[in-house]
């Protein structure tokens, strides 16, 4: 067992070992790359919870069969989760994590009750502009790889991280696909597919939308990480 290979990572002992749970599935060269991104960030950072997402993405692709690198250099640009071939070659898609945040101003307003009773009884519906954030977070990150992939003829898929503060619900990210008037499946073909998770009681619950107009096809597994036989 590697449980505690590289000390104490980053976060509580829950999010430590999710940490090592998800190097389980991982490359020597992608673990390390994580230690070394986790110590660089400080711990109640928004971008060190991006970074436990973008491992939790991984590892679950892993963990599904799929052979996949982070930061993949590909034409001098670096995806979040490039997904290869089984020779370790080809690249057969490549999967890119939004970064999703609610409003300042709902945001101020759940730490100020954290901090005031350790809880929060913030309901969605007080940051009513939801929907559209997160269609404005998908399209960004349409539009982010669009020539490489074209230039690599590859699948592309986003990924949508469901976090407590900026929740959202697979039904909220199917109209934002799927509208049709304003869905980003009909505008961006060069758009696979979006894979949306969230976490409950240390599982994380995947729900994989395909876009039915993709130019290019692939299909990224529904399931639970770890697995109830893990």
């Amino acid at each position: 067992c590697q449980m505690m290979k590289y000390g104490q990572i980053a976060g509580n002992s829950s999010i430590n070992a999710m940490i090592y749970h998800c190097f389980e599935y991982l490359c020597d060269e992608d673990e390390q790359k994580f230690v070394k991104k986790f110590q660089e960030q400080p711990d109640d950072s928004d971008q060190i919870t991006h970074t436990f997402s973008e491992l939790v993405l991984g590892a679950y692709l892993c963990s599904r069969g799929f052979r996949v690198r982070h930061d993949y250099v590909i034409n001098d640009q670096t995806p979040d989760w490039s997904i290869l071939d089984a020779e370790g070659q080809a690249i057969e898609g490549i999967v890119e994590l939004t970064n999703f945040h609610i409003d300042k101003a709902t945001e101020n307003q759940v730490e100020e009750q954290m901090r005031a009773k350790g809880i929060t009884g913030y309901w969605r519906d007080q940051n009513k502009d939801n929907v559209e954030r997160l269609y404005h977070a998908i399209w960004r990150k349409a539009t982010k790889y669009r020539s490489l992939i074209e230039e690599l003829q590859a699948p592309y898929v986003v990924g949508v991280f469901g976090k407590f503060k900026a929740v959202v619900d697979f039904e909220e990210v199917c109209f934002c696909l799927f509208d049709k008037k304003t869905g980003l499946f009909g505008m961006y073909p060069e758009l696979s597919g979006v894979l949306y998770f969230e976490e409950s009681s240390g599982q994380y619950s995947f729900n994989y939308a395909s876009n039915p107009r993709a130019l290019r096809r692939i299909e990224l597994p529904t399931g639970i990480f770890p697995s109830e036989a893990a």
